[in-house]
């Protein structure tokens, strides 16, 4: 497979990705206000969750669309679109423990599953642009792995990765190389409280490196649902009072899209 990135592997890059579109519309609104003063540089659906429409309607269609097989909040429960007895916990939904998710999870199943959610997300309009995994379920086992490589492969589609869960995970990374898959240099969930985006950018490797950010615009609604509400909350402040963007550029990083990493 041969992809836009190949001359993109010495180039010090950076794509900023907001994560959970279609969670609620308090996320969407976040991603919304950070997209509209180009703070981020694309963001992924979670095309199971509640305002996954919304999110379409109010974000863009082009977007990634972030498979789901686990519902870590409490209080929002996602369902498979198919019919999946082996992707349920005992909720009814998809389980809330990732670990359970992936011990459960039949492959069959999880390719219908998943190849469902990317077709719902074309329904609703979307151009898909990459494709992620929420939670990254996957990486915990090589045969669920395996299906959202093939998944890649198959809508021509690059792929999210970069997430190392220590001796719980597989060397997923190094596997998505082995098949010519774009696999960032470094992937960072940034958290404003315990560092700037500038220091985030000083620790960056060589090479196309990507951030991931969690925005929600404040609201009784975050406040009730999402157990990490301030944190969402003091994301998107972070993101409005010193836009990445213009700091990426400062330290003379490229300033990447998804479609950037094309799969031709």
């Amino acid at each position: 497979m041969s992809a836009g990135f190949d001359s993109l592997r010495h180039q010090r890059g950076v794509i900023v990705t907001a994560s959970d579109a279609g969670l609620c519309y308090g996320v969407n609104e976040g991603i919304r206000r950070a997209m509209a003063i180009g703070a981020v540089s694309g963001t992924s659906l979670l095309v199971v969750a509640p305002f996954a429409r919304e999110a379409v309607i109010r974000i863009g269609s082009r977007m990634g669309v972030q498979l789901a097989l686990s519902a870590e909040h409490e209080l929002l429960e996602f369902r498979p679109v198919t019919y999946s007895p082996s992707l349920l916990g005992g909720r009814g939904g998809f389980p809330v423990d990732v670990a359970d998710a992936a011990e459960h999870a039949d492959p069959t199943e999880v390719h219908r599953e998943f190849r469902a959610q990317i077709e719902r997300a074309r329904a609703l309009g979307v151009t898909p642009t990459f494709l992620a995994t929420h939670d990254d379920v996957v990486a915990r086992q090589l045969s669920l792995f395996d299906v959202f490589l093939d998944l890649a492969e198959e809508y021509a589609l690059p792929i999210r990765h970069g997430y190392d869960f220590g001796p719980i995970s597989l060397d997923a990374a190094h596997l998505a190389r082995e098949r010519g898959h774009f696999v960032a240099a470094s992937t960072v969930n940034w958290m404003p409280a315990e560092r700037s985006f500038d220091d985030v950018l000083e620790d960056l490797p060589a090479g196309v490196s990507e951030v991931i950010v969690s925005p929600a615009a404040p609201g009784d609604e975050v406040s009730a649902m999402l157990g990490d509400a301030q944190r969402r909350v003091a994301t998107l402040e972070a993101l409005e009072a010193a836009n990445p963007r213009e700091v990426a550029e400062r330290h003379q990083f490229a300033w990447l899209g998804w479609e950037d990493l094309a799969v031709h």
